[in-house]
């Protein structure tokens, strides 16, 4: 029997806003607070946990009693509401992608990936200054330099996300596009190769032993002092490159 302690998932959503702004593309980062346990001090989308009252709303606007998917919408347009003042309809949302965090953590969630496009015209930020305390509109390149230069904190499914849309010159674009791209579900597993931390994906050699020092297929994210970064290495994986979904 494992000693590893069952670590309850909570369902959460996050939704990653896009505008067409005059230097391009852009999309809003959100700094959480430091002293926030989960995450703290990093650059995120708007988002949280799925609550009670997103999964009563849920209900009474959709005839299936158990709809996880319009409970995570809900909550990513009230997540969007409190934490950046943007105001979005569920209906608007494209899912794009949905990550599970590794079996081995403290904290677990099960978090919905949507996308959505608002009017520069329509796209001040109004930030709560509890769990946020600053934001940024980048467009995917300067996210990603800054991310590489030790200045913008994230997690990988946020890096992954933005490196996803850094080929797509327009928001409305790379929303449409998103809308029919195949939905990837990840759980990635943490290891090492050598003395290099990995998060292993499906497809990767060493996903179904946990072990990223295994010869073969590479599809993970190395995590070092530069930040995160992605491999795939090509056909041998099997499955399509999460920053260019077929």
């Amino acid at each position: 029997m494992s000693d590893t302690p069952v670590v309850d998932v909570r369902s959460a959503a996050t939704v990653l806003i896009m505008r067409q702004a005059k230097a391009g593309m852009e999309i809003l980062m959100l700094r959480r607070n430091v002293k926030l346990v989960f995450a703290g001090g990093a650059w995120v989308f708007p988002g949280g946990a799925v609550d009670e009252a997103d999964t009563e709303t849920a209900k009474q606007n959709d005839a299936e009693p158990e709809n996880e998917e319009l409970a995570a919408r809900v909550a990513a347009v009230r997540e969007s509401a409190e934490e950046c003042g943007l105001l979005l309809k569920p209906e608007q949302l494209v899912h794009f992608s949905h990550w599970t965090t590794p079996v081995n953590q403290k904290r677990r969630f099960a978090t919905w990936f949507f996308a959505a496009v608002v009017a520069e015209a329509q796209s001040e930020v109004v930030i709560d200054d509890g769990e946020i305390h600053d934001f940024q509109w980048l467009t995917p390149t300067q996210a990603l330099a800054q991310h590489r230069a030790g200045e913008l904190n994230m997690m990988p499914p946020t890096y992954l996300s933005i490196k996803m849309l850094d080929q797509f010159f327009s928001a409305d674009q790379a929303l449409e596009s998103l809308r029919h791209f195949a939905t990837y579900w990840i759980t990635p597993r943490i290891s090492r190769d050598g003395e290099t931390a990995v998060l292993l994906y499906p497809g990767d050699a060493g996903y179904e032993a946990s072990d990223g020092a295994l010869a073969g297929p590479r599809h993970r994210c190395v995590l070092d002092d530069r930040g995160v970064s992605y491999i795939h290495s090509g056909k041998d994986v099997g499955i399509a490159a999460m920053d260019n979904p077929q």
